[in-house]
């Protein structure tokens, strides 16, 4: 019996990656209330999740709202930015999707196209605001690299993330069901599953395990803070 609750064995583990995972998603619901905030909670929610993945399950309350507060201007900045863009994009597919024009269908899919490609960076962007420091601009570029270097990865990760929120709106007969699964773990469980791949991404520019700094980033001031 000692084994069995030998915080090393497997379901020790396991129980603890759940509960995180839990934790963290009540944590993300609860500080994207205010909706312009949930650009930080999603930076702060990968950090957990990008923790989870290298093995760290050490004060997830205490990680979140730290990594919340630490990346908020530039996690804001970027969350209002992509919703402006969002909003545009899906109002000028609405508009040329009602015009029979050739010219009309190749705007519609040109902003398809882009819509998508936002979607990507958003992807990459708040977990790279979460394992690295420097600025706005040489993060942004950062992720564009890191997402357009790993096209399977990219894709696969969208796929984990558009899928269920594809069924979440077309299957209305369950929509209790996947609203329950969304605010108590949902979130959190996609975000960890796309920060197992991306911390294998990150990794190299992580620097050593026990070190709180990393090595530079593509030979720019990033440092990775990911402890």
């Amino acid at each position: 019996m000692g084994g069995l609750f030998n915080e090393n064995n497997f379901l020790s583990i396991a129980l603890n990656k759940i509960g995180d995972i839990v934790i963290s998603n009540l944590l993300f619901i609860l500080c994207s209330i205010p909706l312009v905030t949930i650009g930080p909670s999603l930076t702060a929610l990968h950090h957990c999740t990008l923790r989870m993945a290298k093995g760290n399950h050490i004060g997830t309350i205490r990680t979140f709202f730290r990594a919340f507060k630490e990346n908020f201007k530039q996690s804001i900045i970027v969350w209002l930015g992509s919703v402006v863009i969002f909003a545009v994009l899906f109002t000028n597919i609405n508009f040329l999707k009602n015009m029979d024009t050739s010219f009309s269908r190749i705007l519609m899919y040109m902003s398809i196209i882009i819509f998508i490609f936002v979607f990507i960076m958003n992807l990459y962007i708040y977990p790279v605001i979460a394992a690295f420091q420097g600025n706005l601009k040489t993060l942004l570029r950062n992720a564009f690299i890191f997402a357009g270097s790993h096209l399977f990865k990219t894709l696969i990760m969208l796929i984990v993330w558009a899928f269920p929120l594809f069924i979440t709106f077309w299957d209305t007969q369950l929509q209790p069901l996947y609203v329950f699964c969304w605010f108590f773990f949902l979130f959190s469980a996609l975000a960890y599953v796309n920060s197992s791949m991306l911390y294998k991404i990150f990794k190299p520019y992580l620097g050593d395990d026990d070190e709180e700094d990393g090595e530079k980033f593509y030979n720019d001031t990033d440092t990775a803070y990911l402890p």
